[in-house]
């Protein structure tokens, strides 16, 4: 099975969690720390590409909130063993934890952890070539995360969707997919945090742009996107950003993607006035 190659979206996480034990109350605290202190380290080993060490903190913190049956850090726990097997290729744990998640999660009031939890089910639908149901549980999620008003997790989804539909050759629907995310990205000034989704989501156009067509409508089609949707300001930055891409792509010998890149690089950067 093809692991995805895919940057990793940081894993959210909320205060609120709901409890029904019987611990003592002087021993439920101790509990709860320790949950919390392992799926914690879990996000951060994640965040890190250290699989094998996120699996087993979020392995422990699954044991401790099922032993205080704290119901949102359970589901929390299993949306990120979700989000490891996703990553080392064992799509058919991860669809089961992903699963367990959001049946824990449903009928709790942490929208977020639950939004999470239909789109880690999505992209596990995803990696399992279910198509419609990915396709179902990542437009459920993206709802919720504009409901919320999260962007950043909107524009994931987005981003996932977009390569779902291109898989279908659904053009149409995967740019609209993409422009949204281009959209959103060039309401607030370009920060590190939103470079990765920027780079990401110009990649994509790109691949869709020559997918499409060829030659040089291909450069031309991108061209006139970036003009509907970069102020003049962004010019540099963006052109900076696809330079990078170009880059990549030569570092990896796919040497018509870089030349494509550098190419568009040089056109999304402004005319220079010569006195």
């Amino acid at each position: 099975m093809r692991v995805s190659t895919a940057p990793v979206p940081a894993l959210l996480t909320v205060q609120s969690t709901h409890l029904t034990t019987d611990y003592p109350s002087d021993v439920l605290p101790a509990v709860l720390a320790i949950a919390h202190k392992n799926l914690s380290a879990g996000h951060q080993r994640y965040q890190h590409g250290q699989l094998s060490q996120a699996q087993q903190k979020f392995t422990t913190a699954l044991s401790y909130y099922t032993q205080a049956q704290a119901t949102v850090g359970i589901g929390k726990s299993l949306s990120g063993l979700s989000a490891v097997h996703l990553q080392l290729g064992t799509v058919e744990q991860a669809l089961a934890d992903s699963q367990a998640a959001v049946a824990v999660l449903e009928e709790t009031s942490a929208t977020i952890d639950y939004a999470i939890a239909l789109y880690q089910l999505g992209l596990s639908h995803g990696a399992m070539h279910h198509q419609p149901q990915a396709e179902r549980y990542l437009t459920q999620a993206l709802a919720l995360f504009e409901a919320l008003e999260n962007r950043e997790y909107e524009n994931e989804v987005l981003l996932h969707l977009g390569q779902l539909y291109l898989q279908q050759s659904q053009f149409t629907f995967a740019l609209a997919c993409y422009r949204a995310v281009l959209d959103s990205l060039m309401q607030e000034p370009i920060q590190e945090n939103s470079q990765r989704q920027l780079k990401q989501v110009l990649s994509l156009m790109m691949q869709l742009c020559a997918q499409t067509k060829t030659g040089p409508i291909a450069v031309a089609s991108f061209q006139t996107l970036l003009e509907q949707h970069i102020p003049a300001d962004a010019s540099q930055q963006i052109a900076r950003l696809i330079q990078q891409l170009g880059q990549f792509h030569e570092s990896q010998e796919q040497y018509r993607l870089a030349l494509e890149c550098y190419a568009q690089a040089l056109q999304t950067i402004p005319p220079v006035a010569i006195a």
